[in-house]
């Protein structure tokens, strides 16, 4: 619901309540969360708008339309790849969007950013955030057939674990920019060393499931307890990931979402900086994206107790059998079941 209060004439998310213009960024990476959720008019006219809005050279801006980024770009080539198949019209647009972001791209592997200021304190983000900017590449890579994209995206992901590794395996920055860092390695497929920074991560997780928002402070950031949630649940760290999620959902606002960031009861009188009484779109979509991981992964842990196939004596497998056999004949055609949410599909 508030979602859909939330989305600007159909066309796109809002920045927050604080600041009600289109967010192309976050619109773009609310697509798959979207479509996965079973709300594909939403995306796709998500997607129209986003196709509409980008820039000549490839690029996409600000909520302001002031700047272009990378980063932003890139979430945006994510959720156009995901409605590929219902609205092919976005393929020039990717492929646009990927050719900008590697024209930034430095022979070392860097993604250099449209201005240094961007970053501001270090302690806050940091360019390593860049390396949430590799999976759409791949994956645009593999589905039109431009390998050098995805070899684009390693060389970028090995520059930044050679000359960032401190600060990929420290929780030294907000938690939201931190997690991206995590899901992003383990969408490239290092799972080893999100493991390892997580598991430091999770030294730092109070014993009611909350996670600061900095190593150093006791307030909390929504987003980032729905983003580290969702990483220890792909990591299988079910424990650690309920109760991080469960703490976060306890925080959310009568209206349906949460504000950027909330101060912890044992210390009220912190000064928590990250839009502390603004809803802030993002929140939202991390926690449907945390539910999706939660469900799969206690789903496995429970997926052995699951029978693989049905018995064909099985007096269930043979009234459906002879129901279509007769259904069959009776319109002389051959006719099919298809079986949904069955488990393994036994």
């Amino acid at each position: 619901r508030w979602i859909i209060d939330n989305t600007l004439e159909g066309q796109a998310i809002i920045c927050n309540t604080d600041k009600r213009k289109c967010y192309p960024e976050v619109t773009g990476y609310y697509i798959p969360t979207l479509l996965r959720w079973g709300y594909r008019d939403l995306a796709f006219s998500y997607a129209k708008w986003l196709c509409s809005i980008q820039k000549d050279d490839g690029s996409w801006y600000d909520t302001d339309d002031i700047t272009s980024y990378n980063f932003d770009t890139a979430q945006i080539i994510k959720g156009l790849i995901e409605i590929r198949d219902l609205y092919p019209k976005v393929e020039n647009h990717i492929i646009k969007g990927c050719n900008w972001i590697l024209s930034n791209m430095g022979q070392c592997g860097r993604l250099a950013s449209s201005t240094i200021e961007i970053w501001g304190d270090k302690k806050v983000c940091s360019e390593v955030i860049h390396l949430y900017c590799l999976s759409p590449l791949v994956k645009a890579g593999e589905i039109l057939n431009k390998p050098f994209y995805k070899e684009s995206a390693y060389k970028i992901l090995d520059y930044y674990k050679t000359n960032h590794y401190d600060e990929i395996m420290n929780f030294g920055m907000l938690s939201h920019f931190y997690a991206y860092v995590m899901e992003a390695l383990l969408d490239m497929g290092e799972d080893e060393i999100v493991k390892e920074a997580m598991d430091r991560v999770g030294k730092l997780q109070k014993g009611n499931g909350a996670v600061p928002a900095y190593h150093n402070v006791d307030w909390v950031c929504s987003t980032g307890l729905f983003q580290f949630a969702l990483v220890w649940f792909r990591l299988g760290e079910i424990e650690k990931g309920n109760r991080a999620f469960n703490y976060a959902c306890k925080l959310q606002n009568e209206s349906g979402g949460w504000y950027g960031s909330y101060l912890s009861e044992e210390n009220p009188n912190e000064d928590n900086n990250y839009f502390p009484t603004a809803e802030i779109s993002w929140a939202v979509k991390y926690f449907l994206d945390a539910l999706y991981y939660k469900n799969i992964a206690e789903f496995n842990l429970l997926s052995d107790s699951f029978q693989e196939k049905i018995d064909k004596k099985d007096g269930r497998y043979r009234i459906i059998r002879e129901n279509v056999y007769i259904e069959s004949r009776s319109r002389n055609m051959i006719l099919k079941i298809l079986d949904v949410g069955c488990g393994k599909g036994r």
